[in-house]
């Protein structure tokens, strides 16, 4: 319908970008409506994330046209297709298989993506549906910026179906409205369409219709190419009319991911987001890697966790002192205390296993209280490998203390089984130091790791002087593993995992 050159304004010498109606154009009514809503509703959105218009006039040929800022770089669609560019697959029909990028970039495209809701949520607070969001008319500057470009198929909604009631801004005015020959239309671009949009229900189409559209982005976010895919757009209309767009469980993307894209594509416009500020929130919180936890007061001698139950839940200490135990022998061992900052309660849930030490409140204690859905999904939004060492390595540590027990019922300590529980306990318990590495108190490891293996704490510290993988100063009461990676080959010639 138009094209987009380089220009210069003469006027103030800048460069500037011009749409042009392109001139087969010009005589349809429809498309001159479009042009024009176009560049007047754009016009009066004033945000960072819309491209500004300057000027809408008639050239001298009598061609309409407006200019608006020139921004150098791709569309969003491009930037997603140079992220796979060396693993674009089709399959026979000759659609694309799905494919996923590198954590870091797929970061990247996120952040892009939160300005481009960034940017509808203003629209949306100012009356106006873009109705056309995908990938390709997202426009990424070489430095960072964001544009959520063609404002041509705009509805502006009736002041009730505004997405925040709350607040009044400035509306957008709607000085030439679409016409009635647009009321059963279907338009758009059908792979990214909601089932109401495909089906041509102009009167349903309002803010959460953006809503879906922007839950089609991120899923080729996500997997490299939109929701639904057909020869012809007439195929992908009947798709997004069935509206069953389908994340293959194969793929390796987070199940908070897979939730949000599931709720902002729902078929049925009131189970979605009801606003792009809902949507960005639960975004957010997933970018953020962490919840706003709820917290809970125990008082003193209560008991947190108990030793054999299943996990549901870790915990972080705000305040107060904890005693870490277990029952060794038939008796109650002391592993170790916990203080403000303090994480346990996660190799439970982590390793899928038992609890394996019991935890009471020494004091008054105030916990946050992360739930094993909210860990597991933490975990699971790191890089792929991150997560599965940190499971490993609770695993790890699980069966370490399982196996030292056996060991100690029977009078002997193992100094293999011994140095691998200062290696997981300095993993999990110890703070990291630029130049040593994890450290933590060598009395307390001592401690906790003579109680389990029924040993004495001395017995312990000759056996870790053994490994020279260690940096003990007594003086100072601190042990820290300087050479993680040459201490799990030496152990790992003895222990099997």
């Amino acid at each position: 319908m138009a094209s987009v050159e380089a220009a210069i304004d003469r006027t103030l010498g800048r460069r500037v970008a011009i749409k042009l109606m392109l001139e087969e154009h010009q005589r349809a009514m429809l498309a001159v409506r479009s042009f024009i809503r176009e560049a007047q509703i754009t016009g009066q959105l004033d945000h960072p994330n819309i491209v500004p218009v300057h000027e809408l006039g008639v050239d001298a040929s009598g061609r309409l046209f407006f200019t608006m800022k020139l921004v150098e770089g791709r569309t969003l669609l491009q930037l997603i297709d140079e992220l796979r560019a060396n693993q674009d697959r089709y399959d026979r029909r000759g659609f694309k298989v799905s494919t996923t990028v590198e954590h870091d970039e797929l970061l990247r495209l996120i952040d892009v993506f939160l300005k481009v809701l960034d940017a509808v949520a203003f629209a949306h607070s100012r009356g106006v549906a873009h109705c056309d969001i995908k990938a390709e008319n997202v426009m990424v500057g070489d430095y960072g910026q964001v544009y959520l470009m063609d404002w041509g198929i705009s509805k502006v909604l009736p002041e009730r179906e505004v997405a925040a009631p709350f607040v009044r801004p400035t509306r957008v005015r709607n000085t030439l409205p679409p016409g009635a020959d647009r009321a059963n239309l279907v338009i758009g671009t059908p792979a990214y369409m909601s089932p109401e949009q495909a089906r041509g229900e102009q009167r349903e189409v309002d803010h959460r219709t953006d809503v879906f559209a922007l839950g089609a982005m991120l899923f080729e976010i996500l997997t490299g190419h939109p929701p639904y895919q057909g020869h012809d757009a007439a195929e992908e209309l009947e798709q997004a009319k069935a509206c069953k767009p389908v994340l293959l469980p194969h793929l390796p993307i987070v199940r908070e991911l897979r939730r949000i894209v599931g709720v902002a594509m729902h078929a049925d416009p009131a189970q979605r987001y009801q606003s792009v500020e809902l949507f960005r929130a639960d975004l957010q919180g997933f970018m953020r890697g962490g919840d706003n936890f709820p917290r809970r007061r125990f008082a003193k001698g209560e008991w947190l966790i108990r030793e054999g139950e299943e996990g549901d839940a870790a915990f972080i200490l705000i305040s107060g002192r904890c005693e870490v135990f277990k029952q060794v022998n038939a008796k109650q061992e002391s592993l170790r205390m916990l203080g403000a900052g303090d994480v346990f309660g996660e190799t439970a849930i982590l390793a899928s296993s038992p609890r394996t030490a019991s935890v009471v409140a020494l004091t008054e204690v105030v916990a946050m209280i992360v739930t094993a859905d909210v860990l597991e999904r933490e975990v699971d939004a790191m890089k792929p490998w991150m997560g599965s060492f940190i499971g490993a390595l609770a695993r790890r540590f699980s069966d370490v203390e399982d196996r030292a027990l056996k060991s100690s019922a029977s009078g002997r300590g193992n100094a293999v089984e011994i140095a691998n529980h200062a290696l997981m306990t300095l993993e999990t318990w110890g703070q990291p130091d630029a130049e040593l590495g994890k450290s933590m108190s060598v009395l307390s490891l001592c401690k906790s790791i003579a109680g389990v293996h029924g040993i004495s704490e001395d017995a312990v510290l000759k056996v870790l002087r053994q490994y020279s993988q260690f940096e003990i100063v007594l003086t100072l009461d601190v042990i820290s593993l300087r050479d993680q990676r040459g201490l799990i080959e030496e152990l790992g010639r003895f222990v099997r995992y």
